[in-house]
Parts: structure tokens; C-alpha cells; sequence
């Protein structure tokens, strides 16, 4: 490899954290840098409702990588403005331009606020960072009365977490925050009959038409006509690519970014992955997104031996399933494998 390559790698997440991983192991001559909008280093989203709850310390949130600090320069609380394909730079909110030899996509998602709730968006919480979580804690812990709007897998956790708080919890379901899933009738009636004997009261085929503040709290009416007074009201209206910064580049989009399966897009020396990317599946001669932690790690992994030079189709992880709320929901579009393993770091130079 040139010593003068710059390896970029945008997003933080585990997708992110893999692809350095395996670039500082198999270019020791490069320059690498992970540049991530949020302000801390990998963590563990699946447990931050645990420690709103208490049950979990703060530094337990934190993921142990393999990133080696002397050779990966980390710029963690720098947003991405805008990506420069044909002068392979990217320019950073404060208008810094950070120049590239090759690039890979791992920005995950955020927040997929549907237009109909931007009218009393000023009212909702959210739990979609470290950050949010970290400002959120003390409040959850004084209220009692919780409206929650939406759904997704953080979602389920935090109203199940709250009925083990005893509080009181009211939940509307967003079909929206499911995707890339289809929420079912059958899917709803799953979800209903698991968290209802909970105390948690679910509003089926209903969603949140307007949020009121009045006295320190909310007044929710929903489009069914429903009324509900709530101390916090919370949207979990699950995540969309985040991808505005690669829109007008020429880089093909459709809801994500589009790679083969090889994991490139359609402009040279750059690659995504994770949950922002729509991967194409040759068999099935279409493209879909898979979701999940482990899916993450094999795709950066994919995504930086193939930068690196190799041409490996991407394999989706052991484990094609996980249970929402009563419901097998698969988390690939490969093939139908139930067993799980845990992968160990791959060596480019003894991987085969």
C-alpha cells in the first residue's frame, strides 16, 4: 500500500469501528480517521434504557475496541456537511475540507421524525444518542405518566423498562419506525399481547395527532380521538440512513446508498455500510437493508478488505432473526441460517 493513502472512514458505529480495526491491521503505512457526529466513542445502544433504569453504569455503555489510538486519529463531535467525490474531500460543518484516498460509508441512522408529528415536535423527547440519554435520566426518573409514540427495538425496551419502573405508560405503534420491516396485523396483535400484561396500555392503528403543553405537562390527542395526559411524551419513530451529505453527489441513493455486493457504490474508491447502505443481492436481483449489531461488524469488515484490495461478496451474520415483542422478524435478506456465532478478527494476510 502507498504510504500516502488517507483512509476516511465516516461514522462511529460498529459498522465504523470494524473497518478501522481491520485497515490498522492490514495497512500499517496508511493514514486512517474515523469522523463521527456524535461526541463519544462506541457504545452499546441496546443498554441505555437499562441505564436510564439504573441497572447500568455509565462507563459500562462503553464498547472495548481494537482501534489503536497512535494510528487511528478519532474526530468524534464533527458533522459531515458535504461529500466531494471528484476532489475526494469532505467538508465538516465548520467548512474544514478533509481530503481522502478511499472512503468508507458507515453512518448508521437517525431519527425518522414523520412530517405529521414536526407540528409538536418541540414537545417530544427522544432517545436516539448517548447524549439524549445522558439529559434524559434525571426527568424519567421524576415522571410518572409517559406517552410513548412509535416503536422500534430501543422503543420496546424503554416502555418495558418503564412499566418495571412502575410508571404508568401509554403507547401508540408507528408503522413508519419499523422499517426496513412491514408492520403486520399479525405483528401488532403479537406486540399488543406482550406488553399489555405488562400494564403497558398499547393504542393499536392509532398515532399521536397533537401534543399540547399545559401546566408542566402534555395533553396527547390521538387521530382515533383518544385522550391522555402525560408527563413526558417520547418519539421513537425508528431511523432513516443518514445520508443528506452524500445527496447531489453523484453517489447513487434510493432510501440509503446503494453498493453492490461488494459493497461499492457507484463511484470509485468509495464503499458503505451498516444500516445507511441498501445492499443488492444478486439472486434476488433487488436491493434491502439489514439491520443489527453483528450484521454491522461483518459489513465494516466486508467493506475495508474490499478497499483494501479484495473482492468479497458480503455474507450476512449467522444469526438472521431476532424476536420482536413475540414476532420473528428477520434481520437479513441472504438466507435462512438460525444458529449465532461470534466472529474473531480477521488478518488479511492469513484470511483466505
Amino acid at each position: 500500500m502507498a504510504t500516502d493513502d488517507h483512509y476516511v472512514i465516516i461514522g462511529n458505529g460498529p459498522s465504523g469501528n470494524r473497518a478501522g480495526e481491520i485497515l490498522q491491521a492490514n495497512d500499517p503505512e496508511a493514514r486512517i480517521t474515523i469522523i463521527s457526529d456524535e461526541s463519544v466513542p462506541l457504545y452499546y445502544k441496546h443498554k441505555l434504557t437499562s441505564f436510564i433504569a439504573g441497572y447500568v453504569k455509565e462507563e459500562d455503555l462503553m464498547v472495548e475496541t481494537g482501534l489503536d489510538p497512535d494510528r487511528i486519529r478519532m474526530r468524534l463531535g464533527q458533522c459531515v456537511e458535504r461529500i466531494d467525490p471528484e476532489n475526494s474531500r469532505i467538508f465538516l460543518r465548520h467548512m474544514e475540507k478533509v481530503r481522502y484516498t478511499r472512503l468508507i460509508i458507515a453512518a448508521g441512522g437517525r431519527p425518522g421524525l414523520p412530517q405529521s408529528m414536526s407540528a409538536f415536535s418541540d414537545h417530544l423527547s427522544f432517545l436516539s444518542c448517548f447524549r439524549d440519554v445522558i439529559t434524559q435520566k434525571e426527568p424519567v426518573n421524576k415522571a410518572e405518566k409517559f406517552f410513548v409514540i412509535g416503536g422500534d427495538l430501543v422503543g420496546f425496551r424503554f416502555v418495558k423498562m418503564l412499566a418495571a419502573m412502575e410508571k404508568e405508560v401509554c403507547m401508540t405503534l408507528c408503522p413508519e419506525a419499523f422499517w426496513p420491516f412491514e408492520l403486520k396485523p399479525d405483528m401488532t396483535a403479537a406486540v399488543c399481547r406482550n406488553l399489555e400484561p405488562l400494564g403497558i396500555e398499547v393504542l393499536a392503528n392509532d398515532q399521536a395527532a397533537s401534543v399540547a403543553a399545559q401546566n408542566g405537562a402534555y395533553n396527547v390527542t390521538t387521530a382515533n380521538g383518544e385522550a391522555r395526559q402525560a408527563d413526558m411524551v417520547f418519539a421513537f419513530p425508528g431511523l432513516v440512513p443518514n445520508i443528506s451529505f452524500a445527496a447531489g453527489q453523484g453517489i447513487d441513493m434510493d432510501h440509503g446508498i446503494l453498493v453492490d455486493e461488494y459493497l461499492r457504490t457507484n463511484i470509485d474508491n468509495i464503499y458503505a455500510c451498516g444500516s445507511c447502505a441498501q445492499i443488492y443481492n444478486p439472486k434476488l436481483k433487488t436491493y434491502a437493508t439489514s439491520v443489527g449489531w453483528p450484521n454491522a461488524v461483518i459489513q465494516g469488515e466486508t467493506a475495508a478488505l474490499n478497499l483494501l484490495g479484495e473482492n468479497r461478496v458480503i455474507e450476512p451474520a449467522p444469526r438472521k432473526f431476532f424476536e420482536l415483542e413475540g414476532v420473528r422478524v428477520r434481520t437479513s435478506w441472504w438466507e435462512d441460517v438460525d444458529d449465532i456465532s461470534e466472529r474473531k478478527p480477521v488478518n488479511r494476510d492469513t484470511h483466505s
